[in-house]
């Protein structure tokens, strides 16, 4: 059951009592939609701006679930507070959500002073709070849009408003003020979704396959799988848009789902006679903590009867420290099937070495970010030796990315890194140039069985 919890009324002339809790939100959602129109009607009446701030709590639900509703209560009552505190006596502050607060800003000068009010608001929050004996760290984000700067009417301001905190909540920022191209970012965002879930529908999507190399041999043991997009209109939409597009529409669990199928298709068709090469799948740190990941795998594998040792699964070290604890049962039912588990863009995240041991994890790829300068930056070096290091010691194999010029590769070698990719070895191509390279590249594939003993072991 929600949090509720009983508040001052805002400070203003009218006495507007601002409705704390679920069951009466919709009660402030309306107050705020009157009293919007009515300082919409005075600020045009005298040429005066007008702001409307949307606060949110940060992780107030699992306030309620550690501390419980009373703690979750007296949070909400001195978040009320204090934000009253921080705003002049004609501003109004309403109560519009479980963790959702909105402020008008009225007979404002300058659009400057906006800015100032959402940052003494954030201060506000942001101070420790002592609840139950207990001191809780509280914190909050926020958008906000200016009449008329940023918009015209009451519907354009609350557009605009939460538009600018969906900026904020996206860029990982305390907050933003509204201008037009946060909007415009937004309208080409929902374009993409649309447009997104077509081209899955009518296969417009593709994989892009990255050759690795087994650096101690020399030759080609595998293969990372990445999506691409090429748009009718806008050209080639990077993967990290339209895969985050994916995550916010509800549709990454269709993106893996076909991810997968394409991928064991296509490389068993390339490998046909080598089962012991690897094609390496992205995960997104969403999906691995759905339920709906293992099953997903299991299909695609029975489909095209795929060998799991010849499957690849990256995970990204930050998706995995995210919910540690799921995120670990579903590596273990992966691991039990028999595929191979990558952390990927390893070195950019925090995760301990205590957690990592637990890992049912064969592999650690380094990220290129260290890989790419580390012939200029001896920084660079020893970490990309330290992570090399550390893998041989707890039993698990590196890949390194980034690989751009011969040197970066012969070091590596030098090193005793296992595997590598990178654009010195080849750039990601379609399935059906794979085959050609391979015959032509110096790392190619031998033909028939003997491709098998380059594989990774």
């Amino acid at each position: 059951m929600p949090a509720t919890t009983t508040c001052e009324p805002p400070l203003h002339a009218t006495g507007a009592v601002p409705v704390i809790g679920l069951a009466i939100n919709k009660t402030q959602r309306r107050e705020l939609l009157d009293h919007l129109d009515r300082e919409l009607a005075t600020a045009r009446h005298h040429g005066e701006r007008l702001a409307l701030l949307v606060v949110n709590l940060c992780r107030f639900r699992q306030i309620n679930i550690a501390f419980g509703h009373d703690a979750g209560d007296r949070v909400l009552e001195q978040v009320y507070v204090r934000m009253r505190d921080a705003l002049r006596k004609d501003d109004l502050l309403f109560h519009v959500g479980n963790d959702e607060f909105a402020v008008l800003l009225t007979r404002l000068r300058t659009p400057q002073v906006t800015k100032l009010a959402v940052e003494k608001i954030l201060n506000s929050i942001g101070a420790n709070m002592d609840i139950d004996s207990q001191t809780l760290a509280v914190t909050a984000v926020a958008g906000a849009a200016v009449f008329p700067d940023h918009a015209g009417n009451r519907n354009d301001l609350l557009k605009a408003a939460d538009s600018a905190l969906h900026f904020a909540r996206d860029q990982q920022l305390d907050y933003s003020i509204y201008d037009a191209s946060t909007r415009s970012e937004d309208t080409r965002l929902a374009s993409l979704k649309g447009n997104l879930r077509t081209a899955l529908d009518n296969g417009d999507l593709m994989l892009h396959y990255q050759p690795q190399l087994n650096l101690q041999r020399g030759v080609l043991c595998g293969s990372e799988a990445l999506a691409r997009w090429h748009h009718a209109e806008m050209g080639w939409i990077r993967p990290d848009i339209f895969i985050a597009v994916a995550e916010k529409a509800g549709l990454i669990d269709s993106l893996t789902y076909w991810s997968l199928n394409v991928a064991l298709r296509e490389w068993s068709q390339f490998c046909s006679s080598c089962e012991a090469t690897s094609v390496a799948i992205n995960l997104s740190a969403k999906l691995l903590h759905s339920p709906e990941l293992v099953p997903m795998v299991e299909r695609a594998m029975n489909i095209w009867n795929a060998d799991p040792a010849s499957i690849v699964l990256e995970v990204t070290e930050s998706a995995m420290m995210a919910d540690p604890a799921t995120a670990l049962h579903t590596l273990r039912a992966l691991h039990e099937m028999g595929i191979t588990l990558s952390i990927d863009d390893f070195g950019t995240g925090y995760s301990s070495l205590a957690y990592l041991k637990k890992l049912p994890v064969a592999e650690l790829k380094i990220d290129k970010s260290f890989v790419m300068h580390m012939a200029e930056n001896r920084q660079d070096r020893k970490i990309v030796q330290s992570v090399i290091d550390l893998a041989h010691t707890l039993e698990m194999q590196v890949v390194a990315e980034g690989i751009e010029d011969e040197r970066i590769l012969n070091m590596l070698v030098a090193m005793g890194c296992d595997y590598g990719q990178g654009f010195y070895i080849a750039r990601p191509m379609p399935a059906g140039e794979l085959r050609p390279w391979a015959e032509a590249s110096v790392w190619g594939v031998p033909a028939g069985a003997d491709a098998c003993e380059v594989a990774k072991s």
